[in-house]
C-alpha cells in the first residue's frame, strides 16, 4: 500500500497535463491575437505616416517644380538683359563715332548710356547670385525629396511584411521555422538580424524627414517670392533707365534738329549775302569799266593841250574844267577800286563764314544721323519691361 502510494496516479497527471496544455494554448492564442492588434495598429500607424510623407512628397514637389520654374524664368531674364547690354554697346559705339562739340563730359546721353551699362552690370551680378542660392536650395530640396522617397519605400516594405505576418496567423496554417542555431532567436534562416531601432528613433527618423522637407518647402517659397520680386524690381529699374535715356536721346535728336534748321537758315542767308556781294563786285566792276573811257578821254584831251605853244600853255577855264574833270575821275575811279577791294574782301570772310557754318552744319547732321540711328534702329531692340521680368501675365504663378 504504501508503494502505491509513491507514485502519483496517472489518470491525473493526463488530466493535469491537459490542462497545462490547453492553458498554455489559450495563452498563446490570446497573446497572438494582442500581437495581431498590434500588428494592425502597426499597420495603420504605417499608412498613416506613408500618406503623410506621400503628402508632403507633393508639397515639396510643387515647391519644388515652381521654384525651378523660376529658376528659368531667371535664366530667360539674364539671357534676356545681356541682350539690353549688347544694345547698350551698340549705342555707345556708335555714339563714339560723334564729331563732340564742346566738353564732351557734358554729353547727358553718354552719360546716361554709362549709366545705364552699370545698372546692367549690378544687376546681373545680383542675378547671378540669385541663381547660385536657387541652385543649392534646389539641391535641397531634392535631398529632402530623397529622404523623404527612401523613407516611404521603406514603410510600404514594411506595410507589405506586417500584412503577410497578420495572415500567417489569420490562415489557420502552423508555420515552424528553426535555425541550426536552436533557440538563438536573433537568428533567422542561419543569419544574424539587423540591429532593430528602437521605436522613439523611428518616430524621431520620420519626423526629422518631414520637418527637414517642411523646411525645405518653406524657404523654396520664399526664395521664390524673393526672387519673383527682385526680377520684377530689376526690371522696372532696367526699363525707367531705358525710357531716361530714350527720353534724352529725343531731346538731342530735336536739339542737333533745331541747331540744323538754325544752320542751315544761316548758310541760306550767307548764300544772298555772297550772292548780293557778288552782284555788287559786277555792279563795281561795270562801273569801272565804265570809268575807263571818260578817263582816257581826259587823260588824252590833258596831253594834247598840254602840247600848246608858248604863252598859249595857259591855264584857262577850259584847262580847270578838264583838270576838275580829271581830278572827278581820278578820285572816282580810285573809289571804285576802293569799293571793289573791299567789297571782294567781303566776299572772301562770307565765304569764310560759310564753310565755317557749312563745317557745323555737317557735323550737326552727322550727329543728327547718328542719334537717330540709336533711336530709331538700335533701342527699338530693346526688350519691354515684361521681358525683361520673364514673366507674362498669363503664367504668372501666384505664390502662397
Amino acid at each position: 500500500m504504501s508503494r502505491r502510494t509513491e507514485y502519483d496516479d496517472p489518470i491525473e497527471i493526463v488530466r493535469m497535463a491537459r490542462l497545462a496544455v490547453k492553458e498554455a494554448n489559450m495563452r498563446a492564442a490570446r497573446m497572438q491575437g494582442q500581437t495581431t492588434q498590434q500588428l494592425m495598429q502597426r499597420v495603420k500607424d504605417l499608412k498613416y505616416w506613408s500618406g503623410e510623407i506621400d503628402r508632403e512628397l507633393a508639397d515639396v514637389k510643387e515647391e519644388h517644380d515652381d521654384l525651378l520654374r523660376c529658376y528659368r524664368r531667371l535664366q530667360l531674364c539674364l539671357d534676356i538683359t545681356g541682350r539690353s547690354s549688347r544694345c547698350n554697346e551698340s549705342c555707345l559705339a556708335v555714339r563714339r563715332k560723334k564729331v563732340q562739340v564742346g566738353d564732351h563730359t557734358s554729353d547727358r546721353v553718354d552719360m546716361e548710356l554709362h549709366k545705364e551699362k552699370e545698372l546692367m552690370t549690378d544687376t546681373m551680378k545680383q542675378m547671378k547670385e540669385i541663381g547660385e542660392r536657387v541652385e543649392r536650395q534646389l539641391e535641397v530640396n531634392q535631398s529632402a525629396r530623397k529622404n523623404l522617397l527612401r523613407d516611404l519605400t521603406l514603410k510600404q516594405e514594411a506595410i507589405s511584411l506586417d500584412h503577410k505576418s497578420v495572415a500567417i496567423g489569420a490562415d489557420g496554417t502552423k508555420t515552424v521555422i528553426r535555425t541550426p542555431d536552436g533557440d538563438r532567436l536573433d537568428f533567422r534562416e542561419g543569419a544574424p538580424l539587423q540591429r532593430m531601432s528602437e521605436y522613439s528613433e523611428w518616430i524621431e527618423n520620420t519626423g526629422n524627414n518631414l520637418n527637414y522637407a517642411a523646411r525645405a518647402r518653406v524657404h523654396s517659397r520664399k526664395i521664390g517670392q524673393k526672387l519673383c520680386q527682385s526680377i520684377r524690381e530689376m526690371a522696372h529699374q532696367l526699363r525707367t533707365e531705358a525710357i531716361a535715356v530714350e527720353a534724352l536721346l529725343k531731346d538731342s535728336v530735336r536739339n542737333w534738329q533745331e541747331w540744323k534748321d538754325n544752320l542751315h537758315s544761316q548758310v541760306n542767308g550767307k548764300d544772298k549775302e555772297i550772292k548780293n556781294a557778288d552782284g555788287a563786285i559786277e555792279e563795281i566792276s561795270f562801273s569801272l569799266r565804265q570809268k575807263s573811257g571818260p578817263l582816257q578821254v581826259a587823260l588824252s584831251r590833258q596831253n594834247q593841250r598840254g602840247l600848246r605853244p608858248g604863252i598859249e600853255l595857259c591855264n584857262d577855264k577850259a584847262q580847270h574844267a578838264l583838270h576838275q574833270e580829271l581830278m572827278m575821275l581820278k578820285g572816282t575811279f580810285l573809289s571804285l577800286e576802293n569799293q571793289l577791294d573791299k567789297a571782294k574782301e567781303s566776299r572772301k570772310k562770307l565765304d569764310n563764314d560759310r564753310d565755317k557754318l557749312q563745317r557745323k552744319l555737317d557735323i550737326c547732321d552727322h550727329n543728327l544721323t547718328i542719334d537717330n540711328e540709336i533711336l530709331r534702329q538700335i533701342r527699338t531692340s530693346y526688350p519691354h519691361e515684361i521681358q525683361l521680368s520673364g514673366f507674362l501675365l498669363s503664367e504668372t504663378k501666384e505664390h502662397r
